[in-house]
């Protein structure tokens, strides 16, 4: 058994850093949020990780294990390498990264069989099953993630543009009503890329953004809009599909939701008319990372460990 008052859990993604804490007595500490650390966006993952990582050392009594999900990990060798280097300079005690849907994997099935779907400002769907375990799509917005919140965003200004030019006149209706919610720079005969040259954050988010307002668009009745989540839903229905059958699954189910898209009714509709209704996670991603922490500083957590912390991190 480490030493140290406290176990923590990161939860990383593409545009925001969650990390809590929790003690023997499964009393929950929550630190402030930060933003993506994921170092396939380019440069600044190292400090967004290094800060939430001296935040959660820095608390009083000390840490005695760490887990994190970090967003790309296991995918790019150089990446994983700059990335445990930090880690090991950093962190005193017992860690373990995974990658981050591999995390919130373990919160949702507690280990056991099932298919994760996530659904972020990325994609994966990722299966536990008698084969072993898989992951389909998570190839970054160049190469795929479909059904994500990049995606969606993409579609939309997509569909914009075409209809700004003639190419997709049905789909003015929805340009007229999107166009003006982006904010001042969306403006003009090429409204949509002066629009996304302006925003400073980069594409990616930028555009993950934008699936917010399909969603809000879907509600209101307009049929460009519904056309492009039902896409969504379709895409990931497909990933997790293919994930089952690679994990040796009869079937995709049972299976959970990750991930802001599926605050969208609309897309959770279009999924589950797919794949059947979902299943409740056992734990969040960060109460299923703060068990795996327990357990690697040795405190041997009970379940009923496991349930203070997730209803404190409710």
């Amino acid at each position: 058994m480490t030493a140290g008052t406290w176990v923590a859990a990161l939860d990383g993604g593409g545009t925001k850093t969650a990390v809590a804490l929790a003690d023997r007595r499964g009393e929950v500490l929550r630190r402030p949020s930060g933003a993506g650390c994921n170092p396939q966006d380019g440069s600044g993952w190292d400090g967004v990780l290094r800060t939430a990582v001296t935040d959660a050392l820095d608390a009083p009594g000390g840490l005695a294990a760490m887990m994190l999900g970090l967003p790309g990990h296991g995918e790019v060798p150089a990446h994983d390498a700059a990335t445990l280097a930090l880690l090991r300079d950093l962190l005193p005690v017992p860690f373990e990264p995974v990658n981050d849907v591999a995390l919130a994997h373990l919160g949702a099935f507690g280990g056991g069989f099932g298919v994760l779907v996530l659904s972020g400002t990325g994609s994966m769907a990722w299966a536990r099953g008698p084969a072993g375990e898989v992951r389909v799509g998570g190839w970054g917005d160049l190469l795929g993630d479909e059904g994500s919140a990049h995606a969606i965003g993409r579609a939309a200004l997509t569909a914009a543009a075409r209809a700004l030019d003639g190419r997709l006149p049905q789909a003015r209706p929805f340009a007229d009503a999107l166009l003006p919610g982006l904010g001042s720079e969306a403006t003009g005969p090429f409204a949509p890329l002066t629009w996304l040259m302006a925003q400073e954050a980069g594409p990616r988010p930028a555009l993950a953004g934008v699936a917010r307002q399909v969603d809000a668009l879907a509600q209101q009745g307009d049929e460009t809009a519904a056309a492009i989540l039902e896409e969504a839903g379709d895409d990931l229905a497909w990933a997790a599909r293919t994930a089952a059958q690679r994990a040796g699954l009869p079937g995709p189910s049972p299976w959970v939701p990750a991930g802001g898209v599926f605050q969208s009714r609309a897309v959770l509709a279009a999924v589950t008319d797919r794949l059947g209704p979902p299943s409740d996670p056992q734990l969040s991603v960060l109460g299923g990372g703060l068990l795996r922490a327990a357990r690697l500083a040795g405190w041997n957590p009970d379940a009923a460990w496991a349930a203070r912390i997730e209803t404190a991190l409710r």
